[in-house]
């Protein structure tokens, strides 16, 4: 319904593409609310299973939760009044929280008849580490990547001075045996804002003499890198 959606990008000569599906119902679906009318909140989630050269395969779910940016208040339906509580979730707490636990019952029922348990979830939850969506994801027995790996002092994201994780990477139990390291590319998070790809506030001369065609603050956000070696 906007200009963000996910996608996925592999390289055919290391993976073979199997089944696809999306999820577009419930909070991921269209929302009724009091005074924007019928509008997404979620964006729909993207699972796609592959198999790689040896015979092993996996499942990755690609998302992008509702933002933290603006408000839920006027929510009907599918989730009711969703405020920013003060408990420092922010806004659409509910909104997200109700997408994690659709997202991990929709998985249980292998929508793209890959026949494997093992699934990675990733993307942009708009939750960091410790809040309900990435609790509700954990509780129905995936594994935060990042916290394990990394501990309690990773970050992808800086903001008004904060430093965090929104973008996650989860695995179930399967799969977890399976992943041979998780990384932060640190390019985009550490980088002046100066230098990214907003250009609201910039001159043509600036826009010109700023920019480098690299991969620095390409983004806002870090990438997490995700090592598997998949059991044939």
């Amino acid at each position: 319904t906007d200009a963000i959606k996910v996608g996925l990008i592999y390289r055919p000569a290391s993976v073979t593409s199997l089944g696809t599906a999306v999820l577009n119902t419930g909070a991921f679906g269209l929302f009724q609310t009091v005074s924007e009318g019928v509008i997404g909140r979620n964006r729909p989630a993207l699972a796609q299973t592959f198999q790689d050269v040896d015979g092993g395969r996996f499942t990755v779910v690609v998302n992008h939760f509702k933002s933290k940016g603006s408000a839920c208040d006027g929510n009907i339906s599918p989730v009711g009044n969703d405020p920013d509580l003060g408990d420092g979730q922010g806004h659409c707490n509910l909104t997200r929280t109700m997408a994690a636990s659709e997202l991990a019952n929709w998985l249980t029922s292998d929508p793209t008849g890959s026949g494997d348990p093992d699934v990675l979830i990733i993307g942009d939850l708009n939750a960091y580490a410790q809040e309900n969506p990435v609790t509700a994801l954990k509780n129905s027995g995936y594994t935060n990547l990042i916290e394990t790996f990394g501990g309690n002092g990773v970050y992808s994201y800086a903001f008004d001075g904060q430093w965090g994780y929104l973008d996650h990477a989860l695995a179930s139990t399967s799969l977890l045996t399976q992943v041979s390291g998780v990384g932060e590319w640190r390019i985009n998070a550490d980088e002046p804002n100066v230098l990214d790809y907003n250009t609201n506030f910039k001159s043509a001369g600036q826009i010109a003499a700023l920019y480098a065609p690299d991969f620095y603050r390409t983004s806002d956000h870090d990438p997490v890198i995700i090592g598997l070696r998949l059991a044939s």
